[in-house]
């Protein structure tokens, strides 16, 4: 009986060894089914892809019937076919692939809109099962559009100083905190970094971080470095002694948003190889990262009588140069300049006594008024130019030649623009109208202010000469010219036939004022505001709006790069 038993149960282990072995060739063949679709999904997924990236690059506004021979198997010279034969090597049987132009809007495509600006590729093939009879087949489609990309700034300081004016190091060795060589700005202006580049070097973070969060000085400076070590040791030596000068300051300088600089789609691939001028870079970074930069006020006071020494308030230097890089009117295509903004406070003591002398249609009008006080306020808010890459006409891919440039057209206008000088002279004395006498206070104000901004203009970019060279646009900053004046307040002891003493019914008493402040060489405005304005425009005013590249109505527009048809998937 035991005998017997233990022969039964070798025989089911046999039975049951037979049996998993099938169900092990069962699920090993179902498994193998599986994973060979699955390649082939995966397959079919990366040659759409790739195929629509290529065909993307024909999309330059050619109509569906003008693209067509692009999408012809029949042609070996076809975009279609040249993409094939380069992804060729994918898994399965029965390829086909299959094109169609048309738009996409995010979420649809539309294969009747023409011209068109976006492509739909769409790859099958199939493959055998092993586990039972029968073909498995897979479909995968891609969405690809094409877009141009270039980017243009507006307002460098690195161009100013190749020019070699060594005037201009002072205000920038003040912008930057230390004390830079004419030879150490060219160094530095004449070397390009991109953001990709400062990406790779993996001391800054991803393009993302760099644009969007602050990072520190410091890794930004050695990033920089290292990027120009990564790509020519020996051709950037001059440019990393330079760099030296700014280590001395990086512990001084808060963390720095390039983003606020940098204006460029975090993901836009062309902008974010495009080279950045070192200069540019750094001196923008240090001034996002300090805020304001105040101006120092020169002695605006000489030779203007009665304007006392000291001086409230400040002008600062807001914003750095700026970079705009995107498709034609997009947000990221749009740079503004940099900005000469504040309000300083002025105050005039011992003026002379105002003498009254008119005769209008109330009869004549004498008199002293003393000139209590005169207070004064200089408000300016210049640089608020912006640009935009536009199209119409499109940007244009050239050789980057003479012969062949690289072109875009950007529109620059003017924001609010301000440039004024604003005092209040307060008088006071006794004055005859006709006969009678009457006692008097006034508040005059009396105000210079530049011309109005100027109208949009579009400007042609081209790579070259406009890349080193600026397209000027706009007028420079205009004097303090517009003179204008009117009596804010003024009251009386008395009343001058039974009327109330206003501005309304004493048209002569008012005038009387205005004249003697106004006219004559004596006047307070040509004998303290006149003085005061041209210093203010030739000492400060000028020479800051010189160096930052303002103009009103425009500014130095420079061509930075361009990128056209640059293929993007979708969906």
């Amino acid at each position: 009986m035991t005998g017997g038993r233990r022969r039964d149960e070798r025989g089911a282990v046999a039975v049951f060894l037979a049996v998993t072995v099938s169900l092990l060739v069962i699920v090993g063949a179902f498994a193998v089914d599986l994973g060979m679709q699955r390649v082939v999904r995966r397959d079919m997924q990366a040659l759409a892809d790739v195929v629509a990236l290529d065909l993307a690059r024909e999309l330059d506004g050619r109509t569906h019937s003008a693209l067509a021979p692009e999408t012809l198997l029949s042609d070996p010279d076809s975009a279609l076919s040249q993409s094939l034969g380069r992804n060729s090597t994918t898994l399965g049987d029965n390829l086909t692939v299959t094109v169609a132009w048309g738009t996409w809007d995010g979420s649809v495509f539309d294969a009747s809109a023409d011209p068109p600006t976006a492509v739909r590729v769409m790859a099958s093939a199939d493959v055998g099962f092993a586990f039972t009879n029968g073909r498995g087949g897979a479909t995968r489609t891609a969405y690809a559009e094409s877009s141009t990309t270039a980017c243009h700034k507006l307002g460098s300081v690195a161009v100013a100083m190749q020019s070699g004016d060594s005037a201009l190091l002072a205000p920038l060795n003040d912008l930057l905190g230390l004390n830079l060589s004419l030879l150490s700005y060219q160094n530095l202006a004449g070397v390009g970094v991109s953001v990709a580049d400062l990406v790779a070097t993996g001391r800054v973070g991803t393009a993302t971080s760099l644009l969007t969060t602050t990072t520190s000085f410091a890794d930004l400076l050695s990033a920089t470095a290292a990027a120009l070590n990564s790509e020519k040791p020996s051709g950037y030596a001059a440019a990393l002694s330079a760099l030296d000068a700014l280590v001395e300051i990086q512990g001084t300088v808060p963390a720095v948003a390039l983003g606020q600089i940098l204006n460029m789609g975090q993901t836009d691939s062309a902008a974010l190889e495009t080279d950045l001028n070192v200069l540019d870079l750094l001196a923008g970074a240090i001034q996002v990262a300090n805020g304001a930069h105040a101006v120092a006020i020169p002695m605006l006071q000489t030779g203007v009588p009665g304007l006392g020494n000291q001086f409230t308030g400040e002008l600062y230097i807001q914003e750095p140069a700026k970079l705009g890089c995107g498709a034609p009117n997009s947000e990221q295509a749009r740079a503004s300049t940099s900005q000469l903004v504040g309000d300083v406070g002025l105050d005039f003591v011992n003026l002379p006594t105002v003498q009254l002398k008119n005769e209008l249609d109330l009869g004549l009008v004498k008199g002293t008024l003393q000139t209590a006080k005169a207070t004064g306020t200089l408000s300016v808010n210049l640089g608020l130019a912006q640009s935009q890459l536009i199209d119409p006409p499109d940007v244009h891919c050239g050789e980057g030649t003479v012969a062949d440039p690289h072109t875009m057209a950007v529109s620059i206008s003017s924001g609010l623009t301000t440039y004024a000088l604003s005092t209040q002279v307060t008088l006071s004395g006794s004055i005859k109208v006709g006969l009678l006498g009457v006692d008097v206070d006034a508040v005059v104000d009396v105000s210079l202010s530049s011309p109005p901004t100027g109208a949009p203009s579009t400007v042609t970019l081209s790579i070259p000469p406009n890349d080193t060279t600026p397209v000027e646009t706009g007028s420079p900053v205009a004097p303090l010219s517009n003179l204008t004046a009117s009596i804010s307040t003024i009251t009386a002891k008395e009343s001058l036939t039974g009327l109330p003493l206003s501005l309304s019914n004493l048209t002569a008493v008012t005038n009387a004022i205005l004249n003697a402040l106004l006219t004559g060489d004596q006047s307070f405005a040509n004998k303290a505001l006149a003085p005061l304005a041209a210093n203010i425009d030739s000492m400060l005013v000028g020479p800051l709006a010189e160096l930052l590249g303002i103009r009103i109505g425009g500014a130095d527009a420079f061509a930075v790069s361009t990128a056209c048809n640059v293929p993007h998937l979708r969906g």
